[in-house]
C-alpha cells in the first residue's frame, strides 16, 4: 500500500487511484460494449459519477467533506485542513483555465515548503489539497465551471474526468505525466521547480522569467516532461534539462519559440548521448553542444508528433 504522510494525516494513494478507476468507465476494458459485464460496469460508474457531480454542484463545503471523508477516508476533517498549505490568493475560473506566470510563481512559492517531489507526484495528495482549498473558498462558489466544464465536457463521463485531472491528475489513464500536465496548480509547482533547477545548473546563462516563459509553451512543456518520463529518461538529469533549455533559448528567433520538431530533436540528441555518458556528470558545455547539434539536425524534416496531447 502506497501511504503518503502529509502533515498530520496519511493519504492512501493506491486507494484513491482505485476509486478513480471505479468512478470512470473505460471502454477499452470490454470488447463488447453491450455485454452484461460492460453494462454493469457502466452502471456502477454512472452512479458514482452522479454522486461526485452532485457534490461539486452542491458547493464548497459539500465537495470538501465528500472528498476528504468519503473518498480519501480521513476521519479527522480538521487535521486534514491543518495539513494543507494555504494558497497565496483565491483563483478565478479564468485563472484556473490557464494560470498566469505570476500566479504560477506565487503558488509554487507558497507550496514549496510543504510539498516535496514525492508528494507532488501523487494525485491523492493534490486531491486532498484541492478539497481543502475548495472548502475554504479559494476557487469561489461556482466550482462546476472551474472543475467540470470547458474543453470536452459534453457527457457526465467527460466532466468527471475533467474534475479528476484538474484536481491532481488521473494517473490510471493518463500515466505519470498527469500530475505534471493536467492539474493547473500541480503543473505550476513542477514547472517552477524544474525552471529553478535548470537555472541552478546553467552556470548563470539562464534566468527565471526566460525559462519559465519557455516552459509555459504547451508543446515545450508537454514534450519535455512526456519524453523524459516515457522515452528518454536520461534527460531527467537537471543538467540535461538546463542544456535543453539553453539550446532552445539560444536558437529561438526573436519574439518566437522553438517548434515541436525542434524540441523533440534536442531531447533525442541528449538521449543518444546518454547511452554512453552520465548526463549528471558530463560538463554542461558538452551537453549544450550535443543539444544544439540535435537542433541543427532537425532540418526540414516533417513535424514530429506529440508524445502526449492532454
Amino acid at each position: 500500500m502506497n501511504k503518503v504522510d502529509f502533515g498530520s494525516v496519511t493519504v492512501e494513494a493506491e486507494d484513491y487511484e482505485r476509486w478513480q478507476k471505479q468512478v470512470i468507465y473505460e471502454q477499452k476494458d470490454f470488447t463488447d460494449q453491450q455485454s452484461d459485464a460492460a453494462e454493469q460496469r457502466a452502471s456502477e460508474a454512472s452512479k458514482l459519477q452522479d454522486e461526485l457531480v452532485a457534490k461539486v454542484e452542491e458547493g464548497p463545503a459539500a465537495i470538501e467533506k465528500f472528498m476528504i471523508t468519503g473518498v480519501l477516508k480521513l476521519s479527522d476533517l480538521d487535521a486534514a485542513r491543518s495539513s494543507v498549505p494555504a494558497l497565496p490568493n483565491p483563483l478565478t475560473a479564468g485563472e484556473m483555465s490557464k494560470l498566469p506566470r505570476h500566479a504560477e510563481t506565487q503558488v509554487a512559492g507558497a507550496l514549496e515548503a510543504a510539498i516535496t517531489p514525492a508528494r507532488a507526484a501523487e494525485p491523492a495528495v493534490w486531491a486532498l489539497c484541492h478539497a481543502v482549498w475548495m472548502g475554504s473558498g479559494m476557487f469561489g462558489g461556482d466550482l462546476p465551471t472551474v472543475f467540470l466544464y470547458g474543453g470536452k465536457a459534453n457527457t457526465q463521463e467527460a466532466r468527471v474526468r475533467n474534475f479528476l485531472r484538474r484536481t491532481g491528475g488521473l494517473r490510471p489513464v493518463r500515466g505519470n505525466t498527469s500530475p505534471l500536465v493536467d492539474c493547473p496548480i500541480s503543473t505550476a509547482w513542477w514547472r517552477v521547480r524544474l525552471a529553478r533547477q535548470s537555472i541552478a545548473e546553467s552556470q548563470g546563462e539562464l534566468h527565471l522569467d526566460q525559462v519559465h516563459d519557455m516552459l509555459r509553451v504547451g508543446h515545450v512543456w508537454e514534450n519535455l516532461v512526456g519524453m523524459s518520463l516515457k522515452q528518454v529518461t536520461s534527460v531527467c538529469a537537471p543538467r540535461a534539462r538546463a542544456a535543453i533549455l539553453l539550446a532552445l533559448s539560444n536558437s529561438a528567433i526573436p519574439n518566437s519559440t522553438p517548434n515541436r520538431k525542434e524540441v523533440q530533436g534536442v531531447i533525442r540528441a541528449l538521449g543518444r548521448l546518454g547511452h554512453s555518458h552520465s548526463l549528471n556528470a558530463t560538463p554542461l558545455a558538452v551537453l549544450v553542444d550535443a543539444a544544439a547539434a540535435g537542433l541543427e539536425s532537425v532540418g526540414d524534416a516533417a513535424d514530429g508528433e506529440d508524445v502526449e496531447n492532454p
